[in-house]
């Protein structure tokens, strides 16, 4: 029966765009929730107008560091462009991953991914880097412009030349502000997930832009990562789950084990 089911009558906002939101609201509503596609983040190629120069002395960058899968295809898609090399599997560079989706990524272009970390964090990535590879430099590390520098200044801290190339843009999709004062204001939310610093960061500006405080004192947030936990916390809030596997199965995995929680304590 679907009384049986663990998110059954949870309204759950989804923040997530794309393939991979629609993904997640299908699953939550197998799941017994329903769900509302609210996208507070997209994404699009960044014009850099060193581009040229990290492509042409690409072959002298000891290790690429990858820490999203945006950050996988933005920069392929840069090299593509650009005519930098005929076959992706021909890179030369030591190649390191932040994150089993990422590494996967990485993964689909036929290349080896020469160090993972076990923890998924940036924090984490730089303190087994730098324990179990010895790092000359320099390192190439292609990123979102909202991505965190946390990485750059731990090799820098060691004296390691990094050279970070903005290869795409983070933005807040302009016809998802109505639509997120609508589903607040209409709608008793439970849960709100939050896959990026950036997506909560957006919501919180509507939020306050929209005077929505009072509407959202209910919801209980749910995310991906220690950066979008303490993103939340920073404003006050409290993460209710966030799983250690940073994905978003893991993510919606963890919403439904709260939930089950819940029920069996009443």
């Amino acid at each position: 029966m679907i009384e049986h089911l663990p998110l059954y009558g949870k309204h759950v906002l989804v923040t997530r765009g794309g393939e991979k939101g629609k993904k997640l609201a299908g699953e939550i509503i197998n799941l017994g929730g329903v769900s509302y596609v609210t996208p507070l983040i997209d994404f699009q190629e960044n014009d850099d107008s060193k581009a040229q120069t990290y492509v042409e002395k690409l072959h002298e960058y000891e290790w690429i560091i990858f820490t999203s899968q945006n950050g996988v295809d933005y920069f392929f898609n840069e090299l593509k462009k650009l005519k930098a090399i005929c076959k992706f599997d021909s890179l030369t560079n030591r190649i390191a991953a932040v994150g089993s989706k990422t590494k996967e990524a990485i993964e689909k272009y036929n290349i080896e991914v020469e160090f993972f970390p076990k923890q998924f964090s940036a924090t984490d990535f730089i303190a087994e880097f730098i324990k179990e590879k010895e790092v000359a430099g320099p390192v190439l590390l292609p990123k979102g412009n909202l991505a965190s520098k946390t990485i750059a200044k731990g090799l820098e801290e060691k004296r390691i030349h990094v050279d970070e190339w903005i290869v795409y843009q983070t933005f807040l999709p302009p016809e998802s502000i109505e639509k997120l004062v609508t589903i607040v204001n209409e709608n008793e939310l439970d849960y709100a997930m939050f896959t990026s610093p950036s997506s909560f960061h957006h919501f919180m500006n509507i939020v306050k832009d929209y005077s929505l405080q009072n509407k959202i004192q209910k919801i209980e947030f749910v995310t991906i990562g220690d950066v979008t936990k303490k993103a939340v916390e920073e404003y006050g809030y409290k993460v209710v789950a966030s799983p250690a596997i940073y994905t978003i199965d893991c993510m919606l995995e963890s919403l439904c084990k709260l939930q089950i929680a819940k029920e069996e304590r009443k």
